[in-house]
């Protein structure tokens, strides 16, 4: 599915579809010293241009759209106030169809043009085959409007891989979170809601960094926040770093900054959360701060207490940021491996289920087939079926030996005695010319009267 939309082009609407056919619509050709042919394949150079520039342009729009299915649905949720489904599908139908219809049109005006026979009447085709044009361009207008409006949401979006495992950065904004972001990642992609980068573990894990400044800097609630609930439905492995800055030298309490955990946590609840204090910062945290640190790990919205883990690391070095990321992607290691373990439970347990009932069916089969058959209608009507097949079987029996008895009488008898007499008289030639005929003549008193003719000779 695609994730990128950078390379889409500008929609052109309107007169920006004209740019390259106003020295087509504005000149005039003069006559003079010309021949009426070259003029007529001059007007019908224009025209091919015309159309091929129509339809260079919607093809290109046609290109670089994708199609529905083609677009992920994270990206689908991010565009929610702005992507319409079947707005969009009846938009790009439109550029289709006008890309036909242009197509259309030039084919028509082609043909009228090689057989006219004045300059006024190519002109006059040739300015009504470009006004056709204009005219089925100007029809979806609408639609093109539409299309370049979604243009400019989508080449804002971040390029964000839902398939790769994530790391997904929250917290309010303060030091230690920029440090662990720079120095995971070398190099940071920028967009208007995200930050995103890559990097690896270990060989084992490809990752991405997903820092969203202006959306997880700030408590959350469920479906409000339309970025927040798109990466929370459609991210793949996930997990969430929440970076508590015990200083508060973010400008916010450590009460304040457990609520925002705990929105955070309301939204992710199935996602494993990691808490990430920096350790120099702890040396001055009171009694009452290190109790609610605590009940972050055990209390708050939807989580089991081994969902919530507390990583305490220098941040502001480099063996500190990068213990950080190990532990967080050992955690969706373990994700992994626990949702492996789920699936091949499910697995055999649905494969036991489907062995038990095989057997039971295999065991009931017969009862089954019995209690398809008890109407007892059904079973008079069968045995009718059955005694009259039989019947008329023996029905057709008897008219066969029937035949064979009236075959019988229809041979005279002299004929035989006669057939016997001249076997024994004549030469083996004549015999097998007498079967010849006997295999040519189809019917049995045809052949005797034939093999009597022949080995009467």
């Amino acid at each position: 599915m695609q994730s990128n939309f950078n390379h889409i082009n500008i929609v052109p609407i309107g007169n920006e579809f004209f740019d390259h056919l106003t020295t087509h619509s504005r000149s005039r050709v003069s006559s003079s010293g010309f021949k009426l042919n070259r003029l007529r394949k001059l007007y019908t150079r224009q025209v091919a241009k015309t159309q091929l520039t129509f339809s260079d342009k919607l093809s290109t729009i046609l290109r670089d759209f994708p199609l529905l299915h083609d677009i992920h649905p994270l990206y689908t949720d991010l565009l929610r106030f702005v992507f319409d489904k079947d707005r969009y599908s009846f938009s790009l139908g439109q550029v289709n169809t006008a890309r036909r219809l242009i197509q259309n049109i030039a084919d028509d005006y082609l043909n009228l043009l090689e057989f006219v026979g004045s300059v006024r009447e190519c002109r006059a085709l040739k300015a009504s085959a470009v006004a056709g044009m204009f005219s089925v361009v100007n029809e979806i207008t609408p639609g093109l409007a539409y299309l370049e409006q979604l243009r400019q949401h989508m080449v804002k979006l971040p390029l964000i891989d839902p398939n790769v495992a994530t790391l997904l950065v929250a917290g309010y904004p303060h030091g230690e979170k920029a440090c662990f972001v720079e120095g995971v990642v070398d190099f940071v992609a920028k967009s208007v809601a995200f930050d995103v980068g890559f990097t690896d573990y270990n060989g084992l894990m490809r990752c991405q960094v997903i820092d969203a400044p202006g959306v997880l800097d700030k408590p959350v609630f469920g479906e409000c926040n339309v970025v927040v609930d798109a990466l929370a439905r459609r991210l793949g492995d996930a997990i969430v770093l929440f970076f508590l800055d015990v200083s508060g030298s973010c400008g916010y309490s450590v009460a304040d900054q457990v609520v925002f955990f705990h929105s955070v946590k309301a939204v992710f609840v199935e996602r494993p959360l990691l808490v990430v204090c920096d350790e120099s910062d702890l040396m001055r945290v009171s009694e009452q701060d290190w109790e609610l640190i605590e009940e972050m790990m055990i209390g708050g919205v939807g989580g089991e207490e081994e969902e919530v883990g507390l990583k305490i690391s220098d941040l502001r070095s480099e063996e500190g940021v990068i213990s950080v990321k190990n532990v967080a992607c050992e955690r969706l290691l373990d994700q992994r491996g626990r949702l492996s373990c789920i699936a091949l439970e499910e697995a055999r347990v649905l494969r036991n289920k489907y062995i038990v009932a095989h057997q039971e069916l295999d065991r009931d089969d017969d009862h089954e087939v019995s209690d398809l058959f008890v109407d007892p209608d059904v079973l008079f009507r069968l045995e009718e079926q059955e005694h009259a097949g039989i019947k008329h079987a023996e029905e057709e029996q008897e008219e066969e030996e029937e035949d064979f008895v009236m075959a019988e009488k229809r041979f005279p008898e002299e004929h035989k005695d006669q057939l016997v007499a001249s076997i024994h008289k004549i030469h083996p030639l004549r015999i097998l010319i007498a079967f010849g005929f006997c295999i040519l003549v189809g019917n049995t008193y045809g052949a005797v009267q034939q093999c009597l003719s022949t080995l009467s000779f």
